[in-house]
C-alpha cells in the first residue's frame, strides 16, 4: 500500500496535474496531416517519391502519454488512467486509493498543465509539469514515466 506521503503526493498529481481540461500543447505530430506529393501527366508515378512524418521522438511520446493520463482522469475514463499508469504505479490504485482519488476529482476545480521538459534516462524518464490548479495554485511537478509497452506514468518524484 501507499505510504502516507507517496499517498498525498499521488492525490496532489490527481488534483493538481491531471484535473485539468484546457491545456497548451504543441500540435501532436502523431496525428498531423500527411502531405501527397503530386505528379505531372507525363511523370511517371514511381518517380515522385511519397513523403512521410518522421516518428514522433520518446519526448513527444512522453508528452502525449501525460496529456491523455490527464485526459482521462478529466473525463472520469478510469480504465484508461490505470492503463495509462506504470504497472508499479497501477498495483497501487486499488480499493481506497482509487475510491478517494475519485472523490478528490469531483473537488477539485480546473488544472491547466503544460509539459515543460523531458529528461529520458533508456526506458525510464521525468517530464517536469507546470500545473495550475483552482483551488490549489500554481505547482511545478516532477513526474516519472517508464517505458512499458510504450511510455506510462508513474509515481511523482
Amino acid at each position: 500500500m501507499l505510504r502516507a506521503r507517496d499517498f498525498a503526493v499521488t492525490l496532489m498529481v490527481g488534483a493538481v496535474v491531471l484535473a485539468g481540461c484546457s491545456r497548451q500543447v504543441a500540435p501532436d505530430p502523431v496525428l498531423a496531416p500527411e502531405t501527397t506529393t503530386m505528379t505531372a501527366p507525363d511523370e511517371s508515378p514511381s518517380a515522385a517519391a511519397p513523403s512521410t512524418a518522421d516518428a514522433p521522438s520518446d519526448a513527444d511520446l512522453i508528452n502525449k502519454a501525460v496529456m491523455d493520463f490527464q485526459d482521462a482522469y478529466n473525463t472520469k475514463k478510469w480504465d484508461t488512467y490505470l492503463s495509462l499508469m506504470c504497472t508499479a504505479m497501477r498495483d497501487q490504485f486499488v480499493g481506497p486509493v482509487i475510491d478517494t482519488l475519485k472523490t478528490t476529482r469531483d473537488a477539485q476545480g480546473l488544472t491547466n498543465v503544460a509539459v515543460t521538459d523531458v529528461q529520458i534516462d533508456g526506458d525510464t524518464g521525468i517530464a517536469t509539469l507546470d500545473a495550475q490548479n483552482e483551488m490549489l495554485g500554481r505547482r511545478t511537478i516532477e513526474l516519472r514515466v517508464a517505458r512499458e509497452d510504450g511510455w506510462k506514468v508513474c509515481m511523482p518524484y
